[in-house]
């Protein structure tokens, strides 16, 4: 045995020391600035990551609520003081007479924001519903005693040709000049048409005046009795006329007895509620004059 060599070191001895190098090499490795900065800069991007995912809010889906109660507890209103008393429940349209259509007065428009979608009745809606019918309106003739129901716009564009005739509807009968003046309107549209076109004829409800000029056609153009032509013009537009001083001013001008079995119909119920203010007056018909109560239309 040399008892001058080396002693040779044992595993462990090798195991710590290669340890004690490794753990010198970490302890001498410093950080630079840039590694500093580099480091801290990813630190603060996870954080921000993280920190957002956090605070992110969370939808959850629900099914729409609708408030029924409320939808139905604000119905819209309409204002019907502007449209003529009794014209919303009044029958729209008559009967065919020859190529006479009796009719209540349409409403532009302008009138939308007083009716309900239910009742309206505008030129638009009255050439629709004539052509379904099969009948094309030529010829329009308004009995009425202002021009601020409705604009003659559509019926310009569909060719239709529009008579104005103004006629008081309270207290008076139409005057003869205006009666001759629709005869010969009616007359002379009859003759020049190369095809069957329609008449479309109105005062305010279709009835009164109406009647009074389509039953004077009636009795200049055919062979016939008071009698016979006002319960023609009555079954194509009911009631008929169902003012006395209407009826008794067409026997009078006819020179004709008025028969006891002919009685002057009762008013109808959607004039009759309308009728009467709330002080219990008589309401004039809306187109007494020509001023007030609507917006104006343009001819």
């Amino acid at each position: 045995m040399d008892l001058n060599a080396s002693p040779v070191p044992e595993d462990d001895e090798e195991i710590y020391e290669r340890h004690i190098e490794h753990y010198s090499a970490q302890e001498e490795h410093v950080e630079s600035a840039v590694e500093i900065s580099r480091r801290e800069r990813e630190e603060r991007r996870k954080r921000l990551r993280r920190d957002r995912s956090d605070d992110r809010p969370v939808h959850v889906s629900q099914p729409p609520v609708h408030d029924h109660f409320y939808q139905n507890r604000n119905p819209r209103s309409y204002d019907k003081s502007r449209i003529p008393p009794g014209w919303l429940d009044c029958p729209s349209v008559g009967q065919e007479i020859g190529c006479i259509i009796p009719s209540k007065v349409p409403l532009g428009e302008s009138y939308n924001d007083c009716v309900p979608p239910g009742k309206r009745y505008s030129f638009k809606q009255v050439i629709h519903q004539q052509r379904v019918l099969g009948r094309k309106l030529g010829l329009v003739i308004d009995l009425t005693n202002t021009s601020r129901y409705y604009q003659t716009t559509d019926l310009k564009r569909e060719g239709i040709k529009h008579v104005k005739i103004q006629c008081k509807g309270r207290d008076s009968v139409p005057e003869n000049v205006a009666v001759n003046t629709f005869v010969y309107e009616v007359s002379q549209f009859l003759l020049r048409q190369k095809s069957k076109k329609y008449i479309l004829v109105h005062c305010t409800h279709g009835h009164n005046r109406t009647g009074y000029m389509i039953i004077h056609y009636l009795m200049r153009s055919q062979s016939m009795s008071v009698t016979q032509a006002i319960k023609i013009f009555n079954e194509a537009r009911p009631p008929g006329i169902y003012k006395p001083d209407y009826i008794d001013a067409l026997y009078a001008f006819y020179h004709e007895r008025r028969p006891e079995m002919v009685v002057c119909p009762s008013t109808p119920e959607w004039k009759r509620s309308s009728d009467l203010d709330l002080n219990g007056d008589a309401v004039a018909d809306d187109d007494d004059d020509d001023g007030g109560g609507g917006p104006a239309a343009l001819p």
